[in-house]
């Protein structure tokens, strides 16, 4: 990716673009960014799978077990950190966003309800993420693993079920290049993002 001065003003439309792209491709690296929250004493980061990017409301969506260490932190902290990055690009984005936690409420169930049924049975564990446990296993029943299970099955899972959706403020944008790296940082001011070109 050349980039010029003139980029600017038009990097964060591409970008969001690349998200929202990503969000619906599986083998995209940037469908499984990292996402770091905190507890006020400690950071905390993990991949998670990026559900949905939506550039008009400038929205960053992923889903948890609402028993997670990150949920937790959620509700403490609502600034979340999200990398993406992309090896064969050298891109890398760090976006910094507050984060509202979702369960039980019409945006829960609407994701709820899109979601596959092998999806769902991930909220069906009978013990929060996390716990100890005396062998290698995922704490569901054997039942709920089956080809034939029930969307009736699997409902008590919904009540584990959280979508996160993070509401970005600021994107720092880096370009990795044998000719030389570009960098810059985009904020959301009230009505367009605000653009600087940064030293690498």
């Amino acid at each position: 990716m050349t980039l010029t001065s003139a980029d600017l003003e038009t990097l964060p439309a591409r970008l969001w673009s690349d998200l929202e792209r990503a969000a619906g491709e599986r083998e995209n690296p940037w469908r499984t960014p990292v996402l770091g929250t905190t507890n006020l004493f400690e950071c905390a980061l993990r991949v998670v799978v990026l559900r949905r990017a939506d550039p008009a409301k400038r929205e960053l969506i992923a889903y948890s077990d609402a028993r997670a260490q990150k949920v937790h932190q959620l509700k403490l902290c609502q600034q979340a950190h999200w990398l993406f990055y992309d090896a064969a690009r050298g891109v890398q984005l760090r976006v910094s966003a507050g984060t509202m936690v979702h369960q039980n409420d019409r945006i829960a169930s609407e994701h709820w309800q899109a979601l596959p049924l092998a999806s769902r049975r991930n909220y069906c564990a009978n013990l929060p993420p996390g716990t100890d446990i005396h062998a290698p296993g995922d704490a569901i029943a054997p039942e709920l693993k089956s080809p034939k299970v029930t969307a009736k099955q699997l409902e008590a899972g919904y009540e584990n079920f959280a979508v996160l959706v993070s509401t970005a403020d600021q994107i720092e944008f880096l370009q990795l290049a044998d000719e030389g790296n570009v960098r810059a940082v985009f904020n959301w001011t009230a009505v367009a993002w605000t653009g600087l070109w940064l030293v690498p």
